[in-house]
């Protein structure tokens, strides 16, 4: 062992690298403290004692993020251990599997575990789940162990997301966090679901907002103002009356335009509903995605060169509302879009049936037993015809060729 020294902050900041391998510098003060440093310049510190009649080392950590007095100070509390005849390294080793035991029944390790094991595999939508987890649960509740956490607890996690008027936003935030507790009883983890007996907080009205042709005139224009990957699947929700979570995450290979008929097949573990979509392209949805440019990756609306399907929908509408702040479309969301589009299709004449074929609504008795016929080209004639009256009111073509909506019940 090489003579020890007193070793200083300012010594221990001047210490050069050896000129290969390494070299270690031990301190006079703690008999067994050293200073190992590297020829890149890294320094660490570790201690070294006797137990047993072996000589061992306990690793301290890292210069400079560990200074020479929190050195000094591992290192004698390590030798006081050695004097008990008690190993520093065990006992540390013991200490961390306690921390790492007690993160593990913490809040925010189950969170994580029911993220992974759960809604990635059976939840399509899984980033709106770990959203609300990381918005509204996690920054209250990550370091909480599970058996502490009460009803009250999970009220006043709710409360805050009800004073700024997100009732939706904080019944998803409760029905997120009864799953979670649920899944971790099914598992073992917990006895009781804290979030079991709370109710909605928030009333839900449901919408019934249709835009104006001249609304969808102003979001058109603003979108092609922005021309944004965003902007453009805006138009093409418009267009296709599909949903914005299957629409984000379109990919090229489920696509088919140079088909005499073009198509845009959804997987059936892509929608909401379970059951594969075939979607009809109007030529109008065709020269929107034919626009779009070509990425390595897979998706077609994406800020990533397709690696990953576009995302922020909140941060990326109010850019559009910026653009149509003058004309003062009142609470327009982009669902919105979806339902005019099924209302436009209704006053073209098109039945309700056809309509909820090309939104892929779910069935139900005798229809969803026995009716397996897509009608595709039903659901090709009322698309290519909302389509026709969106490139009207947008003077893509002359009006005297499709039949006007406005005034109609």
């Amino acid at each position: 062992m090489p003579k020890a020294k007193r070793l200083t902050a300012a010594s221990v900041e001047r210490i050069s690298p050896p000129k290969a391998a390494r070299a270690e510098h031990f301190d006079a003060i703690v008999p067994g403290l050293a200073l190992r440093v590297t020829e890149r310049g890294s320094k660490s510190w570790s201690v070294l004692y006797r137990l047993d009649g072996r000589l061992r080392r306990l690793t301290i950590g890292s210069y400079p993020r560990i200074d020479l007095t929190k050195a000094r100070k591992a290192a004698r509390e390590a030798l006081e251990l050695v004097d008990r005849g008690d190993d520093p390294k065990l006992a540390r080793d013991q200490t961390r599997e306690e921390a790492a035991e007690r993160r593990a029944n913490t809040v925010g390790a189950l969170a994580d575990e029911f993220v992974e094991r759960y809604a990635m595999k059976r939840n399509r939508a899984w980033q709106e789940t770990e959203r609300s987890l990381k918005l509204h649960v996690l920054p209250k509740l990550a370091d909480r162990p599970l058996d502490t956490v009460t009803r009250a607890d999970v009220t006043r996690l709710l409360d805050p997301i009800m004073d700024r008027g997100q009732h939706g936003s904080a019944n998803r935030t409760l029905a997120v966090t009864r799953k979670m507790f649920g899944w971790a009883i099914e598992r073992g983890y917990l006895e009781n679901n804290p979030a079991a007996n709370v109710k909605k907080p928030g009333k839900i009205v449901e919408r019934d907002r249709v835009l104006t042709d001249v609304e969808l005139q102003t979001i058109w224009s603003a979108a092609e103002a922005t021309d944004t990957p965003f902007a453009v699947m805006v138009k093409f929700l418009l267009v296709t009356a599909q949903r914005r979570g299957e629409t984000s995450r379109l990919r090229w290979e489920h696509l088919d335009l140079d088909a005499d008929e073009p198509i845009w097949w959804i997987p059936g573990d892509e929608t909401k509903s379970g059951r594969s979509h075939e979607v009809p392209l109007s030529p109008l949805a065709v020269r929107l995605l034919q626009a779009c440019p070509r990425w390595k990756g897979p998706f077609v609306f994406t800020t990533t060169g397709g690696v990953r399907p576009i995302s922020g929908f909140s941060k990326s509408k109010r850019r559009l509302d910026d653009r149509i702040a003058e004309a003062r479309i009142p609470d327009w969301r982009l669902h919105d879009l979806r339902r005019t589009a099924g209302t436009g299709m209704a006053k073209l004449a098109f039945s309700n049936e056809i309509i909820g074929r090309v939104m892929n609504h779910a069935e139900s008795g005798v229809t969803r037993i026995y009716s397996r016929y897509s009608r595709p080209e039903e659901k090709r004639a009322a698309l290519d015809a909302w389509a026709g009256h969106l490139e009207t009111i947008l003077g893509m073509r002359d009006a005297d060729n499709v039949v006007s909506m406005e005034g109609r019940g």
